[in-house]
């Protein structure tokens, strides 16, 4: 095998490279190069025969990298941000005229309380740029952080570790309870009949068990969960017509429909509250790209807030009433679902 030069390789390659890395599509890679399928194809094989190996093989319809191409887009990827920063640094960024693209990490609760005023605000200021956004989990994001899948990520209670990473708080969103409202049950939340009442809970994968079974497991009780679903939109039209409750963050209370017939009412025990957190690799942080759509973010955020405070003053919440429990000698049957 001849020795390698850089005479062999030009930036746009490793930048053809980065997006294939990103799209795991040839199609939507062309796009986003604004290339055709058959000049990405063409890349494509010269960067296999570049680094001899095949870099990614078609599985299920995706394109999926092999090892060595994952150890080369640690570099490549990050090779390519600093070369972009550096270049950005001496530019004016101006959101109304970039056609830049960027990448952001949402959790299934997080894209329900940001999404949309953050498409309409982002569409507004930056016309000609676009947003992709991808699910994001805790065990994952440091990943996508590392290989530039996404940029951002804004999670709730996360915890990261690792000096790389630059964690800003959001918000902190107070937990509420939330129940049909034609259940009689929650015009008198007491803590037996939270405890006694059938719980769907919300989980990303399904399984895992939430903050209120937590703090639960600590006073040495237990709660009744029937069924565990994996999105917080679909719970309202799960709980309507039933005596199921559900624990959530304040921030579903942004996107929920007044045909859902959701109740809200404050939980009869102390839970704590989800802290909200926008999560980036340090050395982008002087990039002007990313300072404006970290300060976007940060903007929805804020409106986020007065948004919720207007919806609690118009439902009439108590935002000071938690009831102490005690664990009861003899808990009473829970409803009959009615006919």
């Amino acid at each position: 095998m001849p020795e390698f030069s850089l005479n062999h390789i030009d930036l746009n390659l490793l930048k053809t490279f980065d997006v294939l890395m990103q799209e795991r599509s040839v199609t939507r890679s062309a796009m986003r190069l604004g290339r055709t399928q058959s000049a990405v194809s063409h890349s494509l094989g010269r960067l296999r025969g570049i680094f001899n190996d095949v870099l990614f093989s078609l599985d299920a319809g995706l394109m999926e990298p092999t090892p060595r191409a994952r150890e080369l887009a640690d570099v490549i990827s990050r090779a390519l941000a600093d070369i972009r920063l550096v270049v950005d640094r001496h530019l004016n960024f101006e959101p109304a005229q970039t056609n830049r693209n960027f990448r952001i990490g949402l959790s299934d609760y997080t894209a329900v309380t940001f999404l949309p005023t953050l498409i309409e605000s982002f569409s507004a200021l930056a016309p000609y740029a676009t947003l992709n956004v991808v699910h994001a989990r805790e065990p994952d994001v440091l990943e996508s952080l590392r290989t530039r899948e996404v940029e951002c990520a804004v999670l709730g209670n996360a915890k990261v570790e690792g000096d790389q990473y630059e964690v800003v708080e959001l918000s902190r969103d107070r937990m509420v309870c939330g129940g049909w409202k034609g259940n009689r049950l929650l015009d008198d939340f007491t803590p037996e009949r939270y405890l006694t009442s059938p719980h769907l809970q919300i989980s990303a994968d399904g399984t895992a068990a939430g903050v209120a079974d937590t703090v639960l497991r600590g006073m040495g009780l237990t709660r009744k969960v029937v069924a565990t679903i994996p999105h917080y939109l679909v719970a309202p039209w799960v709980i309507k017509g039933t005596h199921l409750v559900a624990v959530f963050g304040d921030g579903v209370l942004l996107a929920l429909p007044e045909e859902s017939e959701i109740r809200i009412v404050p939980p009869p025990i102390n839970l704590p509250e989800v802290t909200i957190s926008l999560i980036f690799e340090r050395n982008v942080s002087f990039d002007p790209g990313h300072i404006w759509f970290r300060n976007l973010i940060t903007s929805v955020s804020d409106s986020q807030k007065i948004r919720k405070e207007q919806i609690y003053e118009r439902l009439d919440y108590p935002l000071q009433l938690t009831k102490r429990v005690k664990r009861p000698r003899r808990l009473p049957r829970p409803p009959q679902r009615p006919a």
